[in-house]
């Protein structure tokens, strides 16, 4: 889910769409409803209401950004990538999940070239981040510089070395790493995977299924009710209601708040397993948090001096 959507997510209610898509002053808003509806229904969200009210992301620095002419925006693509998002499933095997539309990659498109002056890995045309900068804290304006784009160099064949800056896998294989860094070919479905890489290491349309410590069977993951091998990551399931309990073996629903978590079973996206082996609320904002003891805050609040608050914005660089 951060994965699919970090540039656009923000802060309440969805507006209307003109002919020519979002507008970028409504951006923001859309971005938090989309997704807040999307998390609610699949479980990490207890309603969107107090979602939106958790949405603590600043979007200053993209929105000055397109001021600036560092980012073009397309309102049409947004609007289609918001669609998207509200409406995908919450399996792990639709499409939305496995990898980002591409109207949400054609919203926001970074203008700045190779080795040109940034502050966000969004600005870059290249599409391959923003290093250099030498600032942290978002206190100050410490620009770094663009990657160099994937394309600029030859896809890398099966075997070859892709440890390089912008490296690039030929179609069919990824970049495994250990060691060394080399393209690995995918495997096929029914063909044996290593789970490290479950999410790219098989085919397109097919996902390393886990049947041991770190090695799969690339296929579909198993449905609520089905056999499952509890990796402890939260992914042994296709359905982000579920998990795998590690007694029965089986996809089940995750425990609601009030139930009880004390052997190991996994809590709904929005609560913890607390100290008496229950599942307990992430505390919403005002509330008490303990970040030391695993009691986190909902959603994108930050846990200060013992209260979960909205995080404060960061500077805007211009």
């Amino acid at each position: 889910m951060a994965k699919i959507f970090s540039a656009l997510l923000l802060l309440v209610a969805i507006p209307a769409c003109s002919d020519s898509g979002i507008a970028l002053s409504d951006l923001p808003a859309a971005a938090t409803d989309a997704f807040c509806t999307y998390a609610a229904r699949c479980g990490e969200m207890p309603d969107v209401a107090s979602c939106k009210a958790a949405a603590g992301t600043d979007m200053g620095q993209r929105l000055a950004d397109v001021t600036a002419g560092r980012i073009k925006y397309d309102g049409k693509a947004a609007a289609a990538c918001l669609d998207a998002m509200r409406s995908a499933s919450c399996s792990a095997s639709d499409p939305f999940s496995q990898d980002e539309p591409q109207a949400c990659k054609d919203a926001l498109k970074g203008t700045v070239a190779d080795s040109g002056l940034c502050y966000s890995g969004s600005e870059c045309a290249s599409g391959n981040g923003c290093s250099g900068g030498g600032c942290s804290g978002g206190s100050a304006c410490c620009p770094g510089k663009c990657n160099p784009s994937p394309s600029s160099g030859a896809a890398i064949a099966i075997g070859g070395d892709c440890s390089g800056l912008g490296a690039v896998c030929v179609s069919g294989a990824f970049c495994s790493y250990g060691l060394t860094e080399i393209c690995t070919a995918k495997a096929a479905a029914g063909q044996s995977c290593d789970t490290s890489y479950a999410g790219i290491s098989c085919v397109d349309g097919a996902y390393c299924v886990a049947n041991g410590p770190n090695t799969g069977i690339c296929g579909k993951l198993p449905a609520d009710g089905q056999a499952c091998y509890p990796t402890g990551n939260g992914d042994a399931c296709d359905s982000m209601l579920d998990y795998c309990d590690s007694t029965s073996l089986k996809c089940v629903p995750k425990i609601a708040v009030g139930g009880d978590c004390s052997t190991g079973a996994t809590c709904v996206g929005y609560a913890t397993c607390d100290a008496t082996g229950h599942c307990v609320s992430r505390p919403r904002a005002g509330e008490s948090c303990d970040d030391a003891n695993g009691l986190h805050c909902l959603g994108s609040l930050e846990c200060n001096s013992g209260t979960c608050a909205i995080p404060p914005a960061t500077i805007v660089c211009q």
